[in-house]
Order: C-alpha cells, then sequence, then structure tokens
C-alpha cells in the first residue's frame, strides 16, 4: 500500500513539474514575443504618421500602374577626340593663365556700354545705335580664329552671324544664340555701385559691371569655347552657327527678329536640330537635391497702358476725382482682382507640372508629404492650394500682372489732365493674350458708370492723347506675345542636352549628382523670333547658382559673374558642341 501511494505521490509530482514547467517556458518565450509585436505595432503607427518627413528612397504611389513622368536621366559625355579632353578640359581651362585670359576677355565687353534704351530710333539714324560697332570690332580683336575659319554675317548693321561649316551636310546644324545689349544704367543708381557699372572690374571673385552675367557671360564663353576647339583642331561635322541680336533689352525687331528672318529663308522650317539661347540660372539646389533647370516654354507677355483724360485748372478748383485718383482706382482695381482674374492652374501644357514629378519622384528630396502625395497621386486642386504659401513656385502656374509705371502731373497747383500707368502680363502657358485683355476690360467696365467715364481700347499705335477725349479712360495694347510652345522633354535632341548638363555638372556622389528636369521662363527671350526653324527650343544658364546670392544682380545694381562660374560656362558650350557633333540625330 505504501508502494502503491508512492507511484501516485511520483506521478502527481511529475505532473506539478510539467505544468510548472510550461508556465515558466511562456514566460521566458511568450511574453517577449508579445512585447516584441506591441513594440512594432507602435512602430508602424508612428511610421505611416510620420514618415513623409524622413522618407529618402523613391516615393512611387502604391498603385501598381503608375508611371514615372520624370524623364530618364543618363550622363553622355564625347566619346570621340580624347586628345581634345585632355588639351583642353583637363589642361587648358583648369590653367592659371586661361582664368586670368578669361578675366580679360568678358572685362573688355563689359567696359564697352551696349546700352539698349527704349526710345532708340532706327538704326542708322540714332546715333546710340553705334557703340555697337565696338563690339564688334572687339571681338574681330579678341577671336581672330573665329573670323578666320568661320563665315561672318551682319545683318542690319549689328546683328552678327557666325557659322562653322561641317563637314556632314546632311546633319541637321545646332544653333548658339545671345544678345551684345545690356539693360541701361540710370544715372540715380550709380552711388549704390560698388565699382563703376562699365568697369569690368575684377575683384578677385567677381567680374563686375552691367551686362557681366547677361548676356556677355554667355556670348563670351561660346566664342572662348569655339576658340578653343578651333586651336585644338577641332572640325565639326555638324554645322554650328552662333547668332547675336542687339535689342533682346528692349525689343523692336531690329536685330534677332531680322537674323530669325535671314536664316528662315536661308536654311527653311524646321532646320536645325536645336536652338539654345540664354536662360535663368541653370544648376540649382532645390528640395535638398541638385536640379538642372532648362526652360522648355516661356510666358507670354503684353502691357496694358492705361490713361485718364480729365479737366485741368487750378487746384483750387478741385473737383471730387482728378485723372491721378481715377487712375489710382483702376490699378486699386486690377490688384485686388489679380487672383480672381488670374488663378493659379497646374497643368500638363506648364514643364513646372514635370518639374514637380521629378522632384516627388527622385531619391532624398525633401518635398513635404502633403505635396508629393498630392503631386504623385494627380490631384491638381491640392497642388495649387499647397503651392499658393510658396510665392516663387505660385508665380509659375498663373498669369502675373506688376504695376510697373505711374506718370502724371506737373505742378502742386495745377490740375492733372493725363494720368498714365503700365501694367505689364506675364502670361501663363494656360491663358492668351486675347484672355488677359478680355479681364482688364471687365475688371475696369464697373468704373465708368460710378465716374462718368468713357472707355477707348486700341492697339500701341493709337496710343495718342490727342485723340483721347476729356472724360475717357483708354487702354492700349503694348508687344503683344502668346505663350511659346514648349518643346520636348522626351525627345532624343533633349536627351542629349540633358545628358550633357550632367556630364558637365555632376559631382561625386549620389546625393550631389544633377536632376534635369524641365520648368517655364518667366520672361521673353530672342527665342520668339526663332520658333519657326526648329521644335526643340531650350533656354539654359550653364552656371551654379550658389556661385553668387541671388541672380548676381542682372537688372539691378552691383551686376557681377563669378569667375568660376564664367568657366563652367565656357566648358558647358565646349562640351555641348562636341557631344552633339557625335549625336544620332
Amino acid at each position: 500500500m505504501v508502494r502503491k501511494m508512492g507511484k501516485n505521490r511520483l506521478h502527481d509530482l511529475r505532473l506539478e513539474w510539467s505544468r510548472e514547467s510550461h508556465q515558466s517556458l511562456r514566460q521566458r518565450y511568450l511574453k517577449p514575443v508579445i512585447h516584441t509585436v506591441a513594440l512594432l505595432s507602435i512602430l508602424t503607427i508612428f511610421w505611416c504618421r510620420f514618415a513623409g518627413h524622413f522618407q529618402t528612397s523613391r516615393h512611387i504611389p502604391s498603385h501598381r500602374f503608375y508611371e514615372p513622368k520624370c524623364p530618364p536621366q543618363e550622363i553622355i559625355s564625347p566619346k570621340l577626340h580624347p586628345e581634345i579632353t585632355e588639351q583642353n578640359v583637363e589642361k587648358l581651362f583648369k590653367s592659371e593663365e586661361f582664368h586670368k585670359l578669361s578675366v580679360e576677355r568678358l572685362a573688355g565687353a563689359v567696359k564697352i556700354p551696349s546700352e539698349d534704351f527704349d526710345d532708340m530710333g532706327e538704326v542708322g539714324e540714332d546715333k546710340r545705335w553705334d557703340v555697337f560697332f565696338d563690339i564688334e570690332d572687339y571681338f574681330r580683336q579678341t577671336f581672330p580664329l573665329l573670323y578666320e575659319y568661320l563665315t561672318f554675317e551682319k545683318i542690319n548693321t549689328h546683328g552678327l552671324i557666325y557659322t562653322w561649316h561641317g563637314s556632314n551636310p546632311h546633319l541637321k546644324p545646332i544653333l548658339l544664340t545671345g544678345h551684345q545689349d545690356v539693360v541701361p544704367v540710370a544715372e540715380d543708381t550709380l552711388p549704390q555701385w560698388t565699382y563703376p557699372p562699365f568697369s569690368g572690374h575684377y575683384d578677385g571673385t567677381y567680374i563686375n559691371g552691367r551686362g557681366s552675367h547677361d548676356c556677355k557671360n554667355n556670348v563670351l564663353a561660346i566664342l572662348s569655347s569655339i576658340n578653343a576647339l578651333l586651336s585644338a583642331g577641332f572640325t565639326p561635322q555638324r554645322t554650328v552657327i552662333l547668332a547675336f541680336g542687339f535689342d533682346e533689352e528692349s525689343p523692336r525687331g531690329y536685330g534677332a527678329k531680322r537674323i530669325a528672318a535671314h536664316l528662315l529663308e536661308k536654311y527653311g522650317k524646321d532646320s536645325f536640330a536645336i536652338l539654345l539661347d540664354e536662360g535663368l540660372m541653370g544648376i540649382n539646389k532645390m528640395y535638398n537635391r541638385t536640379f538642372g533647370v532648362p526652360q522648355t516654354s516661356e510666358k507670354g507677355s503684353v502691357d496694358a497702358i492705361l490713361k485718364v483724360h480729365m479737366p485741368g485748372g487750378h487746384s483750387s478748383m478741385a473737383p471730387p476725382h482728378t485723372s491721378i485718383g481715377i487712375l489710382s482706382k483702376a490699378i486699386t482695381l486690377l490688384e485686388d482682382s489679380a487672383r480672381k482674374n488670374f488663378p493659379s492652374r497646374y497643368t500638363e501644357r506648364n514643364p513646372f507640372w514635370t518639374q514637380l514629378h521629378c522632384v516627388a519622384e527622385t531619391e532624398g528630396t525633401d518635398m513635404s508629404r502633403e505635396l508629393r502625395n498630392a503631386v504623385l497621386s494627380g490631384d491638381g486642386k491640392a497642388v495649387e492650394e499647397l503651392l499658393r504659401k510658396d510665392f516663387k513656385s505660385d508665380i509659375l502656374l498663373r498669369t502675373s500682372q506688376a504695376v510697373d509705371i505711374f506718370k502724371a502731373g506737373s505742378k502742386s497747383n495745377a490740375l492733372p489732365q493725363f494720368a498714365e500707368a503700365i501694367v505689364n502680363y506675364r502670361i501663363s502657358n494656360e491663358d492668351t493674350v486675347s484672355a488677359v485683355q478680355s479681364a482688364i476690360v471687365n475688371t475696369l467696365k464697373p468704373m465708368l458708370k460710378e465716374y462718368g467715364l468713357k472707355m477707348v481700347v486700341g492697339d500701341e499705335e493709337d496710343n495718342s492723347t490727342a485723340i483721347l477725349p476729356e472724360g475717357s479712360i483708354s487702354i492700349n495694347w503694348w508687344r503683344k506675345l502668346e505663350p511659346s510652345p514648349v518643346s520636348s522633354h522626351k525627345s532624343e535632341v533633349w536627351r542629349y542636352f540633358s545628358g550633357v548638363i550632367k556630364h558637365v555638372f555632376d559631382e561625386p556622389g549620389e546625393e550631389s549628382s544633377v536632376i534635369v528636369a524641365p520648368t517655364i521662363a518667366q520672361g521673353n527671350t530672342d527665342t520668339k523670333y526663332f520658333w519657326d526653324l526648329t521644335p526643340q527650343i531650350y533656354r539654359f544658364g550653364p552656371v551654379r547658382a550658389w556661385h553668387d546670392e541671388g541672380w548676381g544682380g542682372v537688372h539691378d545694381v552691383n551686376e557681377r559673374i563669378s569667375l568660376e562660374a564664367h568657366l563652367e560656362c565656357i566648358l558647358f558650350y565646349h562640351e555641348f558642341i562636341r557631344v552633339f557633333d557625335e549625336a544620332k540625330l
């Protein structure tokens, strides 16, 4: 009986030990598993909530059918003539001697005050055009090789065309353009200049002076690059044509317009592989990455000249509203209605649409989660609303309006009969000149009854006070230009163009590689005259923006360009010509 009870006790002890072992195992292994699952759940919730602030990987929408909109990124460098790469790229362009020569060349051009005034008359009649003879003489003295090997033509006295004939006439030529003229220097700004505006002073970092950046930097870089290629014995297969106008800053059709007509007559429609003109500074830091931003389109433009004619007389007999007061009301109406008249619109017709997709699709960009999701999901309204907080981006989505000139009155005791203002419009790709005109007229119509006015609308040539009746407001349209065609970012031409940008401006490390994405130009260039010559028209300033602060004084006091930036320009045009000479187009 004792032995039997002993066996039962042993069995009970084994059961008890087994229960304790299972509990111990559960405590030992299951509890950490529960904690791990709980922690992962918390991290998942945290990540979903805040991922947009930390992500650096590619942000493609989760649905499987999304197709990236950003153009492929590919480095394209010259493959032929490695001896030219060694002689020019590796040695000449890096030498102190060439740096000194480049300063002297650009500074010499800046010293020639080739100012372009709004009121200049016909070439040959207005003596102020004669300074452009000095520009051509300077080019001839500075670059004698170009005049020896390139065919030189003058159009309307001061328009310059250089043709470097290629060995293969079946290849479409390339066209490099720029302008010789500069914005005038206002007398009242002279005390604000650190160095005299036409001194070309080199301070060890910057070449200073009017035109040093816009656009003699580009013109001298193009000439210098070809001079270097000629010196190295390079002979192109593809013809290279240079065209430099002289009235870009105040266009009247004397310069680039006549050059374009000459080239169209000589070569025909769509006869060029690519046209490359001046543009905004092309290499910029944006969204925590480096972007190259050629402008594949530019806004249209029109100036509205507003005039009010009211009775004059002595100020002691003042009416309730003078011409100045009525015109001020008109300006206020236009400014208060600008957002309604010209709303932001985010569409594929605007190259900035593609640029934003490049930002959203690229690794390492710090675009906000909300904006990234809106761009990638195609929620245009959300994009428009989010970008309203960012002036520099928002203005690319809409027609802009700027009241630039206001003239009225001559004496404090005389009522002003006439008051005049000029309002400039830069027209988005979603608008037209006629749509802008209608918006202006409809905005001002309510004034007519309130002030007992008549409205007269006409073109600039009708802008005479002699035909403006007393008690009226007139609107005259000046310099009308529709938005430009949009050049392709999906063509082979774009592939080579963007490829050479990356070749020249890529830096070591993935974070420093250049993402090339199209955008739209706010202002107008001479490209407006060349639309019939090629559908592939691009505007690009081949410099890194961080060589200076802001725009380098363009159209302002203390205009300047750093020597480093100018050398980048020379290198870019040098390699651009070589890459397109080898391009299979």
